[in-house]
């Protein structure tokens, strides 16, 4: 009979793994070499008598039994995860492993110089940041925060407010020249639109009517990218007219090389949030990430 540590040898392996997606991804997360993680899973095989990844050179699969079992053994290693870092809350000072997850555009404008505080702060984390426009599945992919644009609707996440930011309807002088200027929201729907694209899915734009009441307009696309900056050359080009956070094209409206539109018609601010796993804990790796967050952006982004 196999004791009971054999059983649980490879367990949180192949369960990062499966939620890296390769072996690498695998390697890099846990700080083992490629050949130790793979070598972990083969043997974890070898002891359930069963086969449960697919490997090819270039893609990883669960066969149906991994499926089966990576369904049975990721709560155990969440949980077994959760116990750490619930020691880790009572600590201090954070330590351990902290995974982040920012948005691709506003990340790289505003949040590299927080993560690279935090890590002078906190030498002791390891860290692993993923910049990404998709929204990520915190818990599957084993993420302890994220930072979003705009409130989450998901029941499992927590979120706290670490700063607010309006957008803005915008055009190049040149676009205003040939097409006229809006004069309500509706009017954009004889426009060209540049759309960002979050998740897979075009943002719909909306706005408040005279008499204060939401107005939603999907004006006719001509461009769509989910990377802000490639938007705003875009809308800059004269190609359509846009809507981006005013943090990004307040400078350029400014300057003249943008003209507001609409203005009387924009919501109140938007808010950004950092959004984590619904725990009955907070890791003090997490909170700390979170403080500094709102204690950067407190006078405003």
């Amino acid at each position: 009979m196999k004791n009971h540590h054999d059983s649980l040898e490879g367990i949180s392996t192949f369960v990062q793994v499966v939620e890296s997606g390769s072996f690498t991804a695998a390697a890099s997360e846990l700080g083992h070499s490629v050949s130790y993680i793979s070598k972990e899973v083969t043997r974890l095989e070898e002891r359930l008598g069963a086969r449960l990844l697919n490997r090819t050179t270039r893609s990883l699969s669960l066969t149906d039994i991994g499926r089966m079992y990576f369904e049975k053994t990721r709560n155990l290693v969440l949980e077994a995860r959760e116990a750490e870092q619930s020691i880790n809350s009572l600590q201090d000072k954070p330590v351990g492993r902290l995974k982040v997850s920012l948005p691709s555009s506003f990340g790289q404008t505003h949040l590299m110089p927080v993560v690279a505080e935090y890590m002078k702060r906190y030498p002791e984390i390891r860290l692993n940041v993923d910049f990404s426009s998709r929204l990520v599945d915190l818990a599957g992919e084993g993420f302890d925060v994220a930072v979003r644009l705009g409130e989450s609707k998901d029941s499992n996440l927590i979120s706290r407010k670490i700063a607010a930011f309006r957008m803005m309807t915008i055009a190049s002088p040149a676009y205003i020249e040939r097409h006229g200027a809006p004069a309500h929201p509706k009017d954009l729907m004889g426009h060209q639109a540049v759309k960002y694209v979050y998740n897979q899915m075009p943002i719909t734009w909306d706005y408040v009517d005279e008499n204060g009441k939401p107005v939603n307009i999907d004006a006719p696309l001509i461009a769509e990218t989910n990377h802000l900056q490639m938007q705003q050359e875009l809308i800059l080009a004269g190609v359509g007219l846009g809507r981006l956070p005013e943090f990004l094209c307040k400078p350029l409206v400014d300057s003249g090389r943008l003209v507001a539109l609409l203005e009387a018609f924009e919501p109140p601010k938007f808010g950004s949030y950092a959004v984590f796993p619904h725990r009955h804990f907070l890791s003090a790796k997490v909170r700390a990430f979170t403080d500094l967050l709102v204690e950067h952006f407190k006078d405003g982004i």
